[in-house]
C-alpha cells in the first residue's frame, strides 16, 4: 500500500516533463523554463533508452500535462518553497508503459469485478497522486486501457499508486508484483507477515494473501523463505494482549460462523484421509470468499473465530505441501484473527502449529519457545482435549531439544488431561484421542533414542488410532519400522512388514510429511542392500519415496 510516508523524493535523475503519445509512450516537445531545474518525466526501465525531455513555459498546460513553477531551491519531487507549488510530474510518468508479460487479465478482471470504468479509475489514481505524493499525473483513461490489455507502467511510482488504488477498490491488498508490475518495493514481499492493528485490516490482509495464493504467485513458493524470527512480533503481541479486540455488541451472523466451521470440519476430515494437495485449492478459494464477505459485513467474534480456524487449516495445508513461506503467513493471520475474537483456545492452537512448522524446518529452539508460548497463552483456559494437544506439541519440542525429563513431564501431563471429561471442547479438537497420545509417546521416545519403549507405544497406537486418520497412521507405522531397525539386533523382516503397511496407508495420501518420513525409512533399509527382501522393498516403493526426494529433506516429525 502507498502511504503518506512514501512521499515523492528527488531521484538521482530528476523528472523531466513530457507529452504522452497515442501509444502511451513519452514523445518529446520543446520547452523553456527560466530558473527552474530540469525534471525527469519517467524513470526508464532497465536497459531502455532514455526518453528525451520535453519543455513547456512555466504555468502552461500542454497536451493535458500541467507543469508548475517553483521558487529557487525547490526540490524536483514536486514539493515547493513557501507559498509556491511545483507539481513537476507529468502525464508522461503515468502513461509511459512497457510491453511485456503481465498476470494474464488480472488487472482487467479486478477492474471489471469492481465495476469501475477506465475514466473513473484514472481520475481516482490522479487524486491519490495529488493527495499522497503532491504530484500531478494527468493519467488518461487510454493509459488504463493499455494496462487492461497487458501493458505495464514504466515508472515504479505510478505502478505503486495504481496498485494502491486497485487495492482500495477491491478491498484487499493487490501489490504491483501480483499484476506483473515493478513497484517501488519490488524486492520486498512482506504481505501477511505483520499483525494488523484493526480487525478489518487483518481481514483485508488475509483476503489479499488468499487471493494471491489462488493465482499461484511463485513469490510465496520459491522467492520468499520461511523466517523463524518473523513469528516473534505476532507471538509477543498475543502474549501481551496488545492486539485490538472486536468491540461492540454486533450480533453473530445466523449462518456465517457456523457455516464456516462446518465446512472447515469437512476439509479437516478430507485432509486426514487424502492429504493436503488434493483439497488445498478448494480450502483457499473458500477462505478468500468468506474473508471478502466478512470485509463487507459487520465484525462479530463468532465469524472471526471461525475464520481463524479456517486460516490455521490453510496454513497447515500449505506447510504439508512444502510451501512454508506461505504457511507462515497464514499462521500469523490466523493468530491475529483469534486474538481479535478473544478465542484463547484457537490462539493456543495456532501457536502450537507455529511450533510444529519451526521444528519441521530444524529450528528446534524456536519450536520450543513457541510450544511454551502456546501453553502460557491458553493452557489454563482450555478444555482438556485442547490442553492435551498443546502438551503434545511441547513434548515433541522438548524431545527434539534433548530434554528427556521435560519431555516426560509433558507426556505425563498429556495423559492426565486427556483422561478427564472433554468439557466444552471446540470441534477442531474433537479428533484428539488415546491413539494420538500413544503415537505422540512413541514418536518422542524415538527422538530420545529409546526405540524399545517407542516400539511398545507405537504398537499400541496401531490398534487405538481411527481408520480415517490415514496420515497419522502411516507416519506411526514408518516410525515403528524404524524402531525395529534400531533394536540391538535389527529385525529387518518386521521393519519391512511395517514399512509396507505405511506405504499402503500413504498410497491414498498426498503429503510431503509422509513421503519425507518414508524416505527416511528407505534410507535406513538401504543399509541392508545385501538382503534380497531389502532390495525388493526398494524396488517396490521407489515411486512413493521418489516423491519425497523431490522436496528438500526436513527434520523428522
Amino acid at each position: 500500500m502507498v502511504t503518506d510516508e512514501l512521499t515523492a523524493k528527488a531521484s538521482p535523475e530528476q523528472r523531466r516533463p513530457g507529452n504522452p503519445g497515442r501509444s502511451g509512450r513519452t514523445s518529446p516537445g520543446p520547452e523553456k523554463q527560466a530558473g527552474a531545474p530540469r525534471q525527469s518525466a519517467t524513470r526508464p526501465a532497465a536497459g531502455a533508452p532514455r526518453q528525451p525531455a520535453a519543455r513547456s513555459t512555466a504555468g502552461t498546460t500542454k497536451a493535458g500535462t500541467t507543469t508548475g513553477t517553483s521558487a529557487a531551491g525547490t526540490s524536483a519531487a514536486g514539493t515547493s518553497a513557501a507559498g509556491t507549488s511545483a507539481a513537476g510530474t507529468t502525464a508522461a510518468v503515468a502513461t509511459a508503459t512497457d510491453r511485456g508479460p503481465a498476470a494474464p487479465g488480472l488487472f482487467a478482471r479486478l477492474l471489471a469485478e469492481a465495476g469501475i470504468s477506465d475514466t473513473r479509475f484514472a481520475r481516482q489514481v490522479n487524486n491519490r497522486a495529488r493527495t499522497q505524493r503532491r504530484v500531478e499525473l494527468g493519467l488518461a483513461r487510454t493509459t488504463v486501457g493499455h494496462w487492461r490489455r497487458g501493458m505495464k507502467p514504466r515508472d515504479p511510482m505510478v505502478a505503486e499508486l495504481a496498485a494502491a488504488e486497485l487495492s482500495a477498490v477491491v478491498g484487499y491488498p493487490v501489490p504491483p508484483a501480483d499484476l506483473g508490475w515493478r513497484g517501488e518495493g519490488y524486492e520486498r514481499d512482506d504481505l501477511g507477515l505483520a499483525v494488523a492493528d484493526l480487525p478489518d485490516d487483518t481481514l483485508r490482509t488475509l483476503a489479499g494473501l488468499s487471493g494471491r495464493d489462488m493465482r499461484r504467485r511463485d513469490v510465496l513458493h520459491d522467492g520468499a523463505a520461511f523466517a523463524a524470527a518473523a513469528f516473534a512480533d505476532p507471538v509477543l503481541s498475543s502474549l501481551t494482549g496488545v492486539i485490538s479486540r472486536i468491540t461492540g455488541d454486533t450480533p453473530a451472523s445466523p449462518s456465517g460462523g457456523a457455516m464456516i466451521r462446518d465446512m472447515t470440519a469437512t476439509f479437516r476430515r478430507l485432509d486426514a484421509r487424502f492429504g493436503s494437495s488434493e483439497i488445498r485449492p478448494q480450502v483457499v478459494a473458500f477462505l478468500h470468499d468468506r474473508t471478502r464477505a466478512a470485509v463487507d459485513g459487520p465484525a462479530d467474534t463468532d465469524t472471526f473465530s471461525a475464520l481463524a480456524e479456517l486460516a490455521q487449516l490453510s496454513g497447515w495445508l500449505a506447510q504439508d505441501c512444502n510451501r512454508h513461506a506461505l504457511a507462515q503467513r497464514y499462521y500469523i493471520q490466523a493468530l491475529s484473527l483469534a486474538e481479535h475474537a478473544e478465542d484463547v483456545m484457537m490462539a493456543g492452537r495456532v501457536l502450537s502449529a507455529m511450533s510444529d512448522q519451526a521444528a519441521a524446518l530444524g529450528h528446534h529452539r524456536h519450536s520450543l519457545a513457541l510450544a511454551r508460548a502456546a501453553i502460557d497463552r491458553a493452557a489454563r483456559q482450555s478444555a482438556p482435549p485442547v490442553q492435551a494437544m498443546l502438551q503434545d506439541r511441547l513434548a515433541w519440542a522438548l524431545a527434539r531439544n534433548g530434554d528427556e525429563s521435560g519431555c516426560m513431564r509433558a507426556l505425563a501431563e498429556m495423559e492426565r488431561v486427556i483422561s478427564r471429561e472433554p468439557g466444552e471442547a471446540p470441534s477442531w479438537a474433537g479428533h484428539y484421542n488415546s491413539g494420538d497420545v500413544a503415537e505422540c509417546q512413541g514418536h518422542c521416545f524415538m527422538l530420545l533414542g529409546k526405540s524399545t519403549v517407542a516400539e511398545q507405544r507405537l504398537l499400541e497406537a496401531r490398534y487405538l488410532q481411527g481408520e480415517a486418520r490415514a496420515r497419522s497412521r502411516a507416519y506411526a507405522e514408518a516410525d515403528l519400522a524404524l524402531s525395529y531397525l534400531r533394536r540391538p539386533r535389527p529385525d529387518l523382516e518386521a521393519a519391512i512388514e511395517a514399512g509396507y503397511q505405511a506405504v499402503e496407508l500413504a498410497g491414498s495420501v498426498s503429503s510431503t510429511r509422509i513421503t519425507n518420513k518414508l524416505t527416511e525409512l528407505d534410507e535406513a533399509i538401504a543399509g541392508f542392500s545385501k538382503v534380497v527382501a531389502a532390495r525388493e522393498w526398494r524396488s517396490r516403493v521407489s515411486d512413493v519415496v521418489g516423491r519425497g526426494r523431490e522436496h528438500p529433506r526436513v527434520t523428522s516429525g
